[in-house]
């Protein structure tokens, strides 16, 4: 069974130290069971933590984490597992001061990974990869929020934050904070079978293979200073429940169609028309969470007519039916 090392990062939450300590132990004693009596130790899931200079970390709530060891002094592992790194609501600048600050910790991953160990993270943790030059030219996801300063700090990436795990050959990285554990069992199975990741996932009440984010994420609309496009963005909220147009929007900022609609792509990063459809998904969204209204007044409510073809964007958009989106986040009452 392999050694595994997990770099625990300041800032990050002390539960993606805890799961990853508690999920091996958990895995250790399905194999006990499984071959029934205790395993030699070399055939253990075994982790050390880590910190950059061997010294406590703070995780983002205050809890102090105590490594074993610092980065300098750990051997060789088959895995290095990184921890999240900052907050997804962190802004640029933060992200940008915070790995500017952790060069050493992304070159000793670099070197970890050049001698063969299998690197993984999740969250802003998949930064740290990147920042290693680890992803160059990979697939690659993180927590949805920071999608944008992510492309911006590493164009050379493929980003698909709609995946909430990617793998390629010695490199996995996860989506949101809790697709650690969506990468802890594919861990589990890479290195303990499929048997013994199913047994784990039952046992801790986990759902194996999960492919999506996209359920759980709402859109942020990306930060610019066009002025006169925030005041779109504006009007376009307060009516994407109407009928209205592309030259609609473009009316109530007095600016032409055409100029209109370069100038928000350019500001937003998506076409008026995307940036309203994603108003009405999310207005529907909220709806499918908190109401039992059926599911065309859901539709009619947020300004489609064509239910077939709102209902074709909205699986787009989220992965899932309207249906499968109000069982799995509506009121426990609800029904499609």
């Amino acid at each position: 069974m392999p050694k595994i090392l997990l770099l625990a990062m300041p800032g990050c939450m002390a539960s993606s130290v805890q799961v990853a300590l508690d999920m091996f132990y958990v895995a250790n004693r399905c194999l006990e069971k499984r071959d029934g009596s205790a395993l030699i130790d070399n055939a253990h899931f075994t982790a050390q933590v880590v910190s950059p200079d061997g010294k406590a970390v703070e995780s983002a709530s205050g809890q102090l984490i105590q490594p074993e060891l610092a980065m300098a002094d750990a051997k060789i592992a088959d895995i290095v597992l990184v921890t999240s790194l900052f907050a997804a609501s962190a802004s640029h600048s933060e992200v940008d001061n915070y790995l500017t600050a952790q060069q050493e910790a992304a070159a000793w991953l670099k070197g970890m990974s050049d001698a063969g160990a299998l690197v993984a993270s999740a969250c802003s943790g998949t930064f740290l990869l990147a920042e290693a030059g680890i992803m160059d030219g990979r697939e690659a996801t993180t927590h949805w929020l920071l999608e944008a300063v992510f492309r911006r700090r590493y164009p050379r990436v493929r980003y698909h934050g709609e995946r909430m795990l990617l793998e390629y050959g010695n490199v996995i990285c996860g989506g949101a904070f809790f697709a650690f554990t969506d990468i802890l069992l594919k861990l589990l199975e890479r290195y303990g079978g499929r048997e013994l990741a199913l047994m784990c996932a039952r046992l801790m009440l986990l759902e194996p293979n999960r492919e999506l984010q996209q359920p759980f994420m709402q859109s942020s609309g990306r930060s610019h200073e066009d002025e006169a496009i925030r005041k779109a963005e504006q009007w376009l909220k307060h009516h994407f429940d109407q009928q209205i147009s592309v030259d609609s929007a473009a009316d109530a900022i007095s600016m032409g169609a055409r100029n209109f609609k370069r100038r928000f792509k350019a500001a937003t990063g998506v076409t008026p028309i995307e940036y309203l459809q994603r108003l009405r998904v999310d207005a529907a969204k909220r709806q499918l969470e908190h109401s039992s209204r059926a599911s065309t007044e859901v539709i009619w409510s947020v300004g489609y007519e064509d239910a077939s073809s709102f209902r074709r964007l909205f699986k787009r958009q989220t992965g899932v039916t309207m249906e499968q989106y109000r069982r799995r986040f509506g009121p426990a009452s609800a029904s499609g």
